[in-house]
């Protein structure tokens, strides 16, 4: 396992709800997650056996699978294990075909995709279309297009996770494309792009690595049109095993997914005073985070408020 490691940049986040309050840079080594279609089973977090090099603060494990009863953290002798956030990591199984998927799906779900569907196709007067991109000319089409929309997402905008706007991005890209290993997926209304999803294929399972949507058009649900349309054309090509909604939680993963596993993005800390002062306030900041959006859910203001914030004019 240890070859896997690699060692970047990480953003720790701050954040209230949706709004990044501040940011803590870290040099780590990572560890990627496996590949979704090996579904270990959750086992206990072991101790890094690589070292650390000169500035690395510590490790980073992402999407590991995790039991139930994981502590948020904990030490042992030598480390400080965090566990900052705990998802279910959706998946949907591919080997079926889309008919049979749809099943899974109650009548008034489709009915109201449908709906949608007619609606904003009737907002496009006509002229809604969507496609895939593959090739490497498809892929340099749909960057620049999908550029466009992530410059106008909340997406990017408000949590710093839109289509990367790095000549290195757009290497691996087209080396991706070379090889048949990513896909592309925009939605338009006629000429204009208002939804976009990226997603590198491993080991023939796709990952959910970028989605973005023009946020003059979040009425019209155009993020959940493009999920219909690319996973109908995904299952179509029949070519793979899973699509792995990696990690982080959202109503509409839970609603495509076909299951899912309990994962965290665990790190691991030399053990010492400053490293508990970062696991302590990041984990209070979390913790009064989840409070407050508590307290407007039963207010009945989470949804509004996270409306606001999303979409607002920045």
């Amino acid at each position: 396992m240890n070859n896997k490691w690699f060692t970047t940049n990480v953003v720790l986040k701050y954040m209230l709800g949706d709004l990044i309050l501040f940011k803590r840079n870290l040099i780590l080594k990572v560890l990627p997650p496996d590949i979704i279609s090996e579904f270990k089973p959750p086992s206990n977090i072991m101790s890094p056996t690589i070292n650390l090099a000169d500035k690395e603060a510590g490790y980073l494990m992402r999407c590991t699978p995790l039991t139930s009863k994981q502590p948020t953290y904990y030490s042992d002798n030598n480390f400080i294990y965090y566990t900052a956030d705990k998802f279910n990591r959706y998946y949907i199984d591919l080997q079926q075909s889309f008919e049979e998927y749809k099943t899974k799906f109650s009548s008034k779900t489709r009915s109201t995709i449908r709906r949608k569907i007619k609606k904003f196709a009737s907002k496009c007067e006509g002229k809604m279309q969507w496609k895939s991109y593959q090739t490497v000319d498809e892929l340099n089409q749909f960057y620049h297009s999908a550029r466009e929309v992530s410059r106008n997402s909340y997406q990017e905008k408000l949590l710093d996770s839109g289509l990367p706007d790095t000549d290195l991005f757009c290497r691996k890209m087209i080396d991706l494309a070379k090889n048949g290993q990513v896909r592309g997926y925009l939605l338009f209304d006629g000429d204009r792009p208002v939804a976009y999803m990226y997603c590198p294929i491993e080991d023939k399972v796709l990952l959910y690595q970028y989605l973005g949507y023009d946020s003059d058009y979040v009425k019209w649900s155009v993020g959940t049109i493009l999920h219909w349309y690319a996973f109908e054309d995904i299952f179509s090509e029949g070519k793979f095993k899973y699509f792995d909604f990696t990690e982080g939680q959202s109503e509409h993963k839970r609603l495509y997914s076909t299951g899912s596993l309990l994962c965290g993005n665990v790190y691991i800390f030399p053990k010492n005073t400053g490293a508990w002062l970062l696991v302590h306030s990041h984990h209070s900041m979390n913790v009064f985070s989840s409070a407050l959006g508590n307290i407007f859910e039963q207010l009945g203001l989470k949804s509004k408020l996270k409306s606001l914030i999303r979409f607002r004019k920045l």
